[in-house]
């Protein structure tokens, strides 16, 4: 057996714990990380998250000279960046995680640091930028793109060629229908049926899905 590389967890909130189960759901089928911990500006370090202790807050990394994987366990896109901003140093690296029940086909591209969950169906010729989250059943269909630092949420239906910018939120629920483009920094609301495309900077909600404010 390889021996286990050290890997910890961005967040300490309940996508964080969601995030070590899956870990540790990937090491039963194959052995391949052991987590140190949580970070979190907003938990005091020493508590105890689901069994594993919080080691401090982001500056803590600081403090790290070996090498690390982390894992940002982050839903929000603009909280996400700030915090990858944040904790560059080289000694820091960004694995993709990719969930073992997840379904994934044929020339699927990923950046770093992307997470895909249980239930998860990519089908062919998709690409997925930077820290991208696909949540819980989430499917993609062909020539999808999807830009760094989006967050899908769980349940949510991409359709062929949709194209997705940079840090959008796409509600639990939502579907986009083929060959619809939604812009950088834009929201889609929950249960939404997009079918048309959204402009930069829009939350869209309803169904069909409308604007209903700009997002400063």
């Amino acid at each position: 057996m390889s021996e286990l590389k050290d890997i910890a967890i961005i967040g300490a909130g309940g996508f964080g714990k969601e995030t070590l189960v899956m870990i540790n759901q990937i090491n039963a089928i194959n052995p391949q990380w052991q987590v140190t911990g949580f970070y979190d500006d907003g938990v005091a370090a020493g508590s105890i998250v689901a069994g594993l202790p919080v080691l401090g807050s982001l500056d803590a990394l600081k403090a790290i000279d070996k090498e690390l994987a982390v894992v940002v366990a982050v839903g929000d896109p603009k909280v996400k960046r700030s915090v990858v901003e944040r904790i560059q140093q080289s000694n820091l690296y960004f694995p993709t995680l990719i969930h073992p029940v997840a379904t994934i086909g044929e020339n699927i591209k990923a950046g770093a640091g992307c997470v895909i969950t249980a239930g998860c169906r990519l089908t062919i010729d998709i690409a997925l930028g930077d820290f991208v989250l696909l949540n819980l059943n989430t499917t993609v269909g062909h020539d999808v793109h999807i830009g760094s630092f989006t967050s899908v949420m769980p349940g949510v239906h991409l359709s062929g060629y949709v194209q997705v910018g940079e840090e959008v939120l796409i509600g639990t629920g939502a579907s986009v229908l083929q060959n619809v483009t939604i812009g950088n920094r834009s929201v889609v609301g929950a249960g939404a049926v997009v079918n048309k495309n959204v402009e930069p900077s829009r939350t869209v909600a309803g169904v069909p899905a409308r604007s209903i404010k700009r997002n400063d």
